[in-house]
């Protein structure tokens, strides 16, 4: 773990959402409102604000700590609040991190992942990454009327605008795509078709095809991903 320099704007912003440190129950509508956060080019976090959270660290010898937390869309850096200090972490450092809600993300290569379900035979993993074409795509549509300038971690951009409207592509959400893996017999891999289909035995290969037909699949929904998890490796 090491510091990360920001600018004092930055930090003093970040700040301003950092809960209350109490466990008093939240209201209903604060609650729907941090399900329903995306993130956005002006605050590139998977949470809406920083929430507390355990920070497990090795794997043999583990040590726990709690800070508050929040994992930047990104860069995939955790970045937590230590002693008034801003601070980073990179995946390589941290075994996993467990948020007050329950949600859990553990480190696999230079990426978190959010555990989506975990049982005896192993685990189903969620990486959210921001879709770069996507995120180009539509900085180039809005460079078609004007001009303004972003700066940002996901790039420079500078446009001119005619006329009196100003979008602010900064507090657009950012196009974030979608990526499960399975984590099963000591090896984690993307799911895909193909890659499921190398993976369970040959007499099911049909049934597999069949199953993603008639059950509309699209590994990409965490529905569909949960329905081959429960069919093809659960019930193996």
């Amino acid at each position: 773990m090491k510091l990360f320099a920001l600018k004092r704007y930055i930090f003093v912003a970040s700040l301003a959402f950092l809960p209350v440190f109490s466990f008093a129950q939240r209201s209903e509508k604060a609650i729907q409102a941090d399900k329903d956060w995306v993130p956005t080019g002006e605050w590139p976090f998977l949470l809406r604000r920083f929430e507390p959270a355990t920070i497990v660290t090795g794997f043999f010898n583990k040590k726990k700590t709690v800070y508050p937390c929040n994992i930047h869309i990104g860069k995939h850096t955790l970045m937590y609040v230590l002693n008034d200090t801003l601070m980073q972490a990179n995946p390589g450092n941290v075994n996993y991190v467990e948020f007050r809600n329950g949600d859990r993300y553990t480190a696999i290569g230079n990426v978190f992942a959010k555990v989506v379900k975990e049982d005896s035979i192993g685990r189903v993993l969620l990486v959210q990454l921001v879709d770069n074409e996507k995120f180009h795509n539509s900085a180039n549509d809005i460079s078609r009327a004007g001009f303004f300038s972003l700066e940002g971690d996901f790039g420079d951009i500078s446009i001119d605008f005619i006329g009196s409207y100003v979008p602010r592509p900064e507090e657009e959400p950012l196009p974030i795509l979608d990526t499960y893996f399975f984590n099963y017999n000591g090896e984690i891999f993307e799911v895909t078709d193909k890659n499921v289909l190398a993976r369970i035995s040959p007499e099911r290969k049909k049934e597999y095809k069949a199953f993603t037909r008639a059950e509309e699949i699209l590994t990409r929904r965490e529905s569909s991903v949960l329905k081959i998890w429960n069919t093809f490796f659960v019930n193996y």
